[in-house]
């Protein structure tokens, strides 16, 4: 098979694992995954075919209407647009006449324009497999990882970021189609706490199809929105539901009752940056605690993205990897 379409390409990666349409094809499992994005084409979650021998994968995604820039075909051997990607151009952020701001004519506080569009979807969606975290029906989203409760601040702060980044000439948008920009697999653990092996944490029940980025003179950055866990003193009450031993009353509760530990969302959010490149790592994290929230901390944040672009630019072109 030297060519594909779209929707043949869908249907094969619906009908078999990822390793047998690879050997059909004659490439890369890896591969395949950049054939799939550089034709917008959705692909199984990790573990969908165990779910599905026992009936709980979910309905199969429907094949998105392709977009004007959309390839509807892929021929083996085509390197699905590297040939058209370019050097960086050498970042000289001490230069300020080289920074252009991109004109802002909004108000700061505005929402940004990928939180507007996202709010209603993340509002509107209901809790995961998990109970908590939001599992939106849409995958092109702003890529954000909360439960209800922390939903309104987490689109609050992206949007500040966001803003923030455009007002320094910094445009913040989901990865287009055609760059093969990888996401990062993230968590929802604070890092001063080491999960707990015998009671791993639940993978969380929601990512983006396409990973959200913001270009700093040319180099794109990931970016990661995500609602901390944190483990918590419960007691049993009933009909399959914890609440935290501190606001159990036994008076209250009719039947056996016990106590344990587990996992639940904090309220704290953590904003993780990283290399959307799979061989080129780069990672940084920021993580608010009960005295430094996030939102006040967007001037670090915004010079340590600068820094990282000038750092990854550096190691790609020593790499001799391009992008677009």
């Amino acid at each position: 098979m030297s060519t594909i379409t779209r929707e043949a390409l869908y249907a094969l990666v619906w009908n078999a694992p990822v390793q047998e349409v690879s050997l059909q094809l004659g490439i890369s499992d890896v591969y395949l995954g950049f054939v799939c994005t550089a034709l917008d084409v959705p692909r199984p979650s990790r573990g969908y075919w165990r779910r599905r021998e026992t009936g709980n994968a979910g309905p199969v995604p429907e094949l998105p209407v392709a977009g004007p820039g959309t390839r509807q075909s892929w021929t083996k051997g085509d390197a699905i647009g590297f040939a058209r990607r370019r050097k960086p151009k050498p970042l000289k952020l001490s230069a300020p006449q080289k920074e252009r701001p991109t004109p802002v004519s909004k108000k700061k506080d505005e929402p940004h324009e990928l939180v507007r569009r996202a709010e209603d979807e993340f509002r509107t969606a209901q809790p995961g497999s998990d109970g908590f975290y939001l599992r939106p029906r849409r995958k092109l989203l702003v890529d954000i990882a909360t439960s209800g409760p922390a939903l309104e601040p987490c689109l609050r702060f992206a949007s500040m970021l966001f803003n923030r980044l455009e007002e320094a000439g910094h445009p913040v948008g989901i990865a287009d189609g055609s760059e093969i920009l990888i996401r990062v697999d993230i968590d929802n653990y604070d890092e001063a706490v080491k999960p707990d092996p015998a009671r791993p944490d639940s993978p969380l029940p929601w990512a983006p199809r396409r990973p959200t980025v913001v270009h700093i003179a040319g180099v794109p950055l990931g970016l990661s929105f995500v609602e901390v866990s944190e483990i918590q003193h419960l007691a049993y009450a009933g009909d399959g539901t914890f609440v935290p031993v501190s606001q159990f009353n036994k008076a209250e509760f009719v039947g056996y009752t016990w106590k344990t530990y587990r996992r639940r969302p904090s309220g704290r959010l953590k904003l993780i940056a990283y290399s959307p490149f799979h061989d080129v790592p780069w990672r940084h994290q920021w993580i608010e605690g009960p005295n430094s929230p996030l939102d006040g901390r967007l001037e670090e944040i915004v010079a340590v993205l600068k820094a990282g672009a000038i750092d990854l630019s550096l190691r790609l072109e020593k790499a001799g990897r391009f992008f677009t």
